[in-house]
């Protein structure tokens, strides 16, 4: 029964977003649907199968297919959050995910546009394709010998070139998603392509190609953008320019050889645009670490541009929208407003988390997606540069601004102690709890009165939570950032949470701290939930 009923809220969720397609608005997220995207991971089989039923050239309705693919790659970047968080189930069912869409590729029970499809919803929930898939897609298409392209690539280049009007911020999208399946051999062979292609536009695009995933793709690109470089246009330069420390340094001589070859070709650098803003707002950051970062700018008149930049512990995706009519854009920030809050906020805001994150991502050794250079375009972004804030300082800073009235010892016992009944924390720490597999089975396994102990035990330092003291510090020191934004008058528990960072990552006891307290029971709460969709099907399809 518990199988037919998710199956069932599976298909509702679909039609529902369908509607929406049909009707040409943006899918808004609901608290229906995000309960069920967190207890029903297990769906991702049975989304991937009402893909495949649906969309066209197998099924005959498209925006029904377009709803279980948004809901596959929602219940994908929900399971890879997981697993970045060290959840082997999570792991073990993407794995399984992979294996099986493989699997059905070389059976012949998928051909090659959707199991495309398919490799996308991957591609935008973040997770690499695995050998298996990438081999399985491989010998579905026909390999040309000359250029290691398959050949219908090749042969719509042209049409692509055409049907995203030149834009290589279009062009990039477009076979990111429809390429992700394939190897790196093919990708650096199209990245070569385009290097080499006469048309402006298909070299702009090798040039995004400089902030590929794959390292190799990224050191082909240069390497071919090298030959070609003094046919390079004064904005391609401009771009080539403002990416070089977006990148991990030791791959920075690589482009420093793009620009020499270029500038000694006598090409001048293009300025940057001003960028124009008409507002911009930020969420606050969720429990993953996940935060938006939104701009509206003008496009003309009666339209504007979103610009959206999601990060966690990095830049994870960026995009700017085609022209928006005014009353969508504000039906689109109505929904988000709706799934939490949205502040105002300065552009000094922005630029500093967004170098913040850029700090992050060039840490790990890689590279913020394409569609950041195309926001910076939009917004005005060449001073971005990589940042990382330093949670000490961070809270130096806060800590200097605090109102008299909590620098007492006995105000801040009172803060802390008092902490979990921030007003201004409601609809935000919904999110704030440990996510772990082994975790989950302990507190599952445990009886109703184990239960109950189970909060204090992981507040304690060798405890779940405890171990995570500098985590938690850093989410409310840049709550606390976020919160500060704000009216002062509306968002005044700024100070507290700052208070209770400087605490939490000072050693003070965690269970005197009235938010971490409610932090450990929504562990175990969360954590508790019977939701018979958590085990594994033994027939997914």
């Amino acid at each position: 029964m518990a199988k037919t009923s998710a199956k069932a809220g599976l298909d509702d969720h679909a039609k529902k977003l369908a509607a929406g397609f049909a009707k040409g608005r943006l899918p808004q997220p609901t608290p229906e649907l995000e309960r069920f995207l967190l207890t029903h991971s297990t769906e991702i089989f049975a989304a991937a199968e009402g893909v495949c039923r649906h969309m066209p050239p197998a099924g005959e309705d498209e925006a029904l297919g377009i709803g279980y693919l948004f809901l596959l790659q929602m219940l994908l970047a929900g399971l890879n959050e997981r697993a970045k968080r060290g959840a082997k189930d999570a792991s073990e069912l993407i794995a399984r995910f992979q294996s099986d869409l493989a699997a059905r590729a070389k059976g012949g029970e998928i051909e090659g546009t959707l199991l495309a499809y398919l490799g996308g919803a991957l591609q935008q929930a973040g997770i690499a394709a695995s050998p298996e898939l990438t081999a399985a897609s491989a010998e579905l298409g026909d390999e040309d010998d000359e250029d290691g392209l398959p050949e219908d690539i090749v042969s719509v280049l042209d049409d692509i070139l055409e049907a995203c009007g030149g834009d290589p911020f279009q062009v990039v999208t477009a076979f990111a998603e429809g390429a992700h399946l394939m190897p790196d051999d093919a990708k650096i062979a199209l990245a070569i392509h385009l290097a080499e292609n006469e048309q402006p536009e298909a070299r702009a695009a090798a040039v995004l190609f400089l902030q590929n995933g794959s390292a190799a793709v990224r050191k082909a690109a240069a390497a071919a953008l090298v030959e070609q470089a003094s046919t390079l246009s004064p904005v391609d330069l401009r771009r080539v320019i403002a990416m070089r420390n977006w990148r991990p340094e030791r791959e920075r001589t690589e482009i420093d050889a793009i620009i020499q070859k270029v500038r000694a070709a006598g090409v001048a650098c293009a300025p940057w645009a001003k960028g124009a803003v008409d507002k911009l707002k930020s969420s606050a950051t969720d429990g993953a670490g996940t935060q938006l970062l939104l701009a509206l700018s003008p496009a003309d008149r009666k339209s504007q541009r979103i610009a959206t930049i999601f990060t966690r512990d990095g830049l994870s995706e960026a995009m700017v929208s085609d022209p928006q009519p005014l009353q969508d854009v504000k039906e689109i920030m109505a929904g988000l407003a709706a799934h939490g809050p949205l502040l105002d906020v300065s552009r000094s805001f922005v630029d500093r988390m967004i170098g913040h994150h850029l700090g992050l991502t060039v840490r790990r050794g890689e590279v913020p997606p394409a569609g950041l250079l195309q926001v910076a375009e939009t917004i005005g972004g060449a001073e971005w540069q990589p940042a990382a804030i330093d949670v000490r300082e961070l809270l130096n800073e806060l800590i200097a601004d605090l109102p008299d009235d909590l620098r007492a010892p006995e105000e801040i016992a009172m803060a802390l102690a008092d902490s979990g009944d921030l007003a201004e924390l409601d609809g935000i720490e919904d999110s704030w709890f440990e996510d772990d597999a082994e975790l989950e089975q302990k507190v599952k396994s445990a009886s109703h009165r184990a239960r109950e102990k189970l909060p204090a035990k992981l507040l304690q330092d060798d405890g779940a939570i405890g171990a995570q003291r500098a985590r938690w510090a850093e989410l409310f020191a840049m709550t606390a950032l976020w919160m500060r934004e704000g009216p002062r008058d509306d968002w005044a528990a700024w100070a507290e949470l700052t208070v209770i960072a400087r605490a939490v990552l000072d050693g003070h006891d965690l269970a005197e701290i009235g938010l971490m307290r409610n932090i450990a029971e929504r562990t175990v709460a969360c954590l508790a939930r019977d939701d018979e969709d958590d085990e594994l099907q033994d027939d997914p399809f």
